[in-house]
């Protein structure tokens, strides 16, 4: 609803100008996150400077991680390849649901690493000092920014395999993905490269 400046009462508003308002807050959502995730990032960078990093032998593994990063290219491209098939929701459903395997592949990668770091590394916050802090806390940021657009595909997803129009929420979500791919990358290069 929009307010009539010469009357004061409440109007319809058009279903384009609702579209480009959900587009506009999805933009500040993911901008918003990815400044509060670059601030981390740079005072990780502040820190690795600072000779307050573990050596390159003492980092763990890079390849769970990189294959983390993997599932959410191909997610992405998945994405793509189903917002060009989305004129008939039927043709989009399996690329749709391959990228929300993708997401959740990904999701579950992370969480299952951390968990492998925590426990079994016993790289734990205090004892494990500022990369510890780091390495948690830029996670978190991007994990709870990859579950907010797994949800939003995941409901474009059920739209199209009921047959409905997944046209505008696949679309809303295509720039989260993207955001969370760029996200990661950037985790990736802070982490786990000396």
């Amino acid at each position: 609803m929009s307010t009539d400046d010469s009357t004061g009462v409440l109007a319809p508003v058009s279903p384009q100008r609702a579209e480009a308002n959900l587009w506009f807050g999805m933009v500040l959502a993911h901008a918003a996150a990815a400044m509060l995730f670059c601030a981390v990032a740079f005072a990780a960078d502040f820190y690795r400077m600072r000779g307050f990093w573990p050596p390159a032998s003492a980092l763990p593994g890079r390849l769970v991680p990189a294959l983390a990063g993997v599932s959410l290219i191909v997610g992405g491209v998945l994405l793509h390849v189903a917002l060009r098939r989305l004129v008939s929701p039927r043709r989009a459903r399996g690329w749709l649901s391959g990228a929300v395997v993708a997401g959740a592949g990904f999701l579950a990668t992370q969480a299952a690493w951390l968990h492998v770091l925590w426990w079994h590394r016993e790289l734990r916050i205090p004892d494990g000092g500022v990369f510890a802090s780091v390495l948690y806390g830029l996670s978190a940021v991007q994990a709870a920014h990859a579950a907010v657009v797994l949800g939003g595909l995941l409901r474009a997803t059920l739209r199209a395999l009921r047959g409905l129009d997944a046209r505008a929420g696949a679309r809303r979500v295509l720039p989260g993905w993207w955001c969370t791919t760029v996200m990661y990358g950037v985790l990736f290069a802070v982490v786990y490269l000396p």
